[in-house]
């Protein structure tokens, strides 16, 4: 009986090659586009789910609030917190912290020196509560000038040889001794290169990196006890927050809350996230959009294949006619959907290996090859292969197999008025999803026109930027270095400008702090952003001044002054840029003369609201230079660039 299905359906696909490979690849590329958009959801989903306890292990949020509203929430809170939280609660099984080297800094072993990000300082405990493996070695992470290196990280440092034991530097005068190679999975919020230990940070500069509060530049993770209520334990914080905090009113201005590790990578959108995070809404949002497109597959085929029914029409009044019973018509033509989607399921699998190179380079994931190993994979492409074989096949079968043999043969078919009404349902239907999908696309490619022709307030275009080599303070040649630079660049008739920065358009700003008007209560502070910029930022971006001056090397007091954008303007009351030129601020515990007001721009992106930004005067700002050229030498350009850096 398979036998003959499987024969009738081969000639029946010779005979119509065209239609047949129109259903193959409709189904072929439905499949393809789904499983690709699975998988995207799949790794979505699956940010910290490694970690073995990831279900007891939060974040501790530090929101700030003034009167009553909400000044700012990070993802960041103070040095104290976490050993103070295992000390007063019980429910607590264990808390750790690491801090973030803002910048990152140049790594540096024997004649290889390499600039790194994601360097954290971090405590032992750690590995107590995350599953980050160790593939060699071991974590000492609780003695002073100890490290990890990530597994990647180390090849390129020391190639097949082991790292144990060996020594780095990061920066000018701090050393570390590699105790251990440690795998960083891509699928986490917290992706390091380095791990440095916590007490080195207290080694070099002292007790506040244990004790201060109010300093909120530290990761805090706690482990709550099995069967701990996180909810119970944060109505605690209150009274926690009055026992570190003796001013009046602590409670009302810092409040602390529990992120669920599971939940901060698609739900988490604070200040001095880790890493870039997802969006939840998105991630079902693709769910849908994948459903739908295979929907439009499976329909597509049952339009085509009811379409054929008058040409089978005979064949069915035939095969009726000389005995053939209603279910073995179904046999056959379900058979054929199967078959049809086995092909498509095959194709679909192809045009899948092709296209994960140019997925990941549009979605910015790193999917391998490895994912064809993977059961999720073949669970999904079963499913879809079962699901669409049964959705697609079974109408046509049904509505073939029903076929009277005499109306057929006298030539008197009609379809039925069920029959007509469900194709034309399914064809509405299929050209319903089609128009939302397409509309839906043509809003996302306007909105991204949108956002490429928006004015964001500086000029970035023919910018090069560089990495800068970080963290490098104390590297007492490094003014010479960077002048040199700059000088020699400044000799190239096609490089227009030269600024050094601590930040770039585009990337969030880490280095924050409070500030309030000079006169003001400390109850009236804000959270201040800055920015460290040297001479040439803005005539480099082309902002905007709309009161007073650019910083200029004819002023030798300018180390002391500021220059604030309109939003600082508007959130620190200073009533207007020309009336804010010559005031005093205080930021941190400096206090600055406001010397330039700057129109806003859009520092992170358009999603996000103006910023009250403070432009500091950092002549040797390390963390990213930025080249303006004007050339359509674009490739001899950069290499100019490189070989000089180099």
């Amino acid at each position: 009986m398979i036998y003959n299905y499987l024969l009738s359906t081969l000639r029946n696909i010779s005979r119509y090659k065209g239609f047949f490979i129109l259903n193959v690849l409709g189904l072929a590329i439905g499949i393809a586009a789904s499983l690709l958009i699975l998988q995207y959801v799949k790794d979505e989903l699956s940010y910290d789910d490694f970690n073995s306890k990831a279900d007891r292990i939060y974040r501790v949020e530090f929101d700030a609030y003034r009167d009553g509203e909400i000044i700012f929430k990070s993802a960041t809170a103070f040095p104290k917190v976490a050993p103070m939280l295992i000390a007063d609660y019980p429910e607590i099984e264990d808390a750790t912290r690491l801090y973030l080297r803002y910048g990152g800094g140049v790594i540096r072993y024997e004649d290889v020196s390499i600039k790194e990000d994601n360097l954290f300082q971090a405590e032992q405990n750690l590995f107590d509560i995350f599953s980050y493996p160790i593939v060699d070695g071991e974590a000492r992470l609780d003695h002073p000038n100890t490290a990890l290196v990530e597994e990647v990280i180390a090849k390129k440092y020391f190639g097949d040889e082991s790292p144990i034991g060996k020594r780095i530097k990061l920066g000018g005068n701090e050393e570390y001794e590699i105790t251990g190679i440690v795998r960083s999975p891509e699928n986490s919020h917290l992706k390091f290169s380095f791990l440095f230990s916590y007490p080195t940070l207290v080694s070099l500069w002292g007790e506040d990196f244990n004790n201060a509060w109010g300093w909120y530049d530290f990761y805090n993770y706690v482990l709550l006890k099995p069967g701990a209520d996180p909810q119970a334990l944060e109505s605690k914080f209150p009274t926690f927050i009055n026992k570190y905090d003796t001013r009046e009113g602590a409670d009302q201005r810092t409040k602390f809350v529990l992120q669920p590790l599971l939940q901060i990578h698609l739900y988490s959108d604070l200040i001095q996230e880790a890493r870039v995070n997802g969006n939840g809404q998105t991630v079902y949002f693709l769910m849908i959009i994948a459903f739908f497109i295979l929907v439009i597959a499976w329909v597509n085929y049952i339009n085509l294949s009811t379409a054929r029914a008058v040409e089978r029409a005979k064949e069915v009044g035939i095969r009726k006619s000389i005995g053939a019973g209603k279910f073995q018509l179904m046999g056959q033509f379900i058979a054929e959907a199967f078959l049809v989607n086995l092909v498509s399921a095959v194709i679909g699998l192809m045009i899948l290996y092709t296209a994960i190179p140019f997925f990941n380079e549009l979605a910015s994931k790193h999917l391998t090859y490895s994912i064809f190993s993977d059961s999720y994979l073949w669970l999904a492409l079963a499913t879809l292969y079962l699901v669409g074989s049964l959705f697609s096949g079974t109408y046509p079968a049904f509505v073939l197999s029903s076929y009277q043999p005499a109306r057929i043969l006298k030539g008197t078919l009609k379809g039925s008025r069920e029959g007509i009404m469900l194709r034309k349902v399914l064809v509405v239907t299929q050209f319903a999803v089609s128009v939302a999908l397409i509309a839906g696309t043509i809003i996302v490619f306007r909105q991204l026109q949108f956002m490429q022709n928006r004015d964001l307030g500086i000029n970035i275009n023919q910018t090069v930027v560089i990495n800068g080599p970080g963290y490098v303070q104390y590297d007492s040649l490094y003014p010479n270095y960077l002048e040199a630079y700059r000088n020699r660049l400044s000799e190239h008739p096609d490089l227009k400008n030269f600024t050094a920065t601590s930040e770039i358009p585009g990337n969030l700003i880490y280095w924050t702090t409070s500030a309030l008007r000079i006169g003001d209560d400390q109850t009236q502070a804000n959270q201040m952003y800055i920015l460290g910029i040297d001479y040439e930022y803005l005539k480099t971006f082309g902002n905007e001044l709309v009161a007073g001056r650019g910083y200029s090397r004819e002023f030798t007091a300018d180390s002391s002054s500021v220059i604030l954008n309109r939003k600082a303007i508007e959130t620190f009351n200073l009533q207007s840029p020309d009336h804010a030129i010559g005031q005093h601020i205080r930021i941190g515990s400096d206090t600055f003369q406001i010397v330039g007001v700057i129109e806003n721009f859009h520092q992170e992106g358009l999603k996000q609201d103006f910023r009250p930004t403070a432009f500091r005067l950092q002549v040797n700002a390390r963390s990213y230079f930025c080249v303006k050229f004007n050339t359509t030498d674009v490739g001899q350009t950069l290499a100019y660039l490189r070989d000089e850096y180099d």
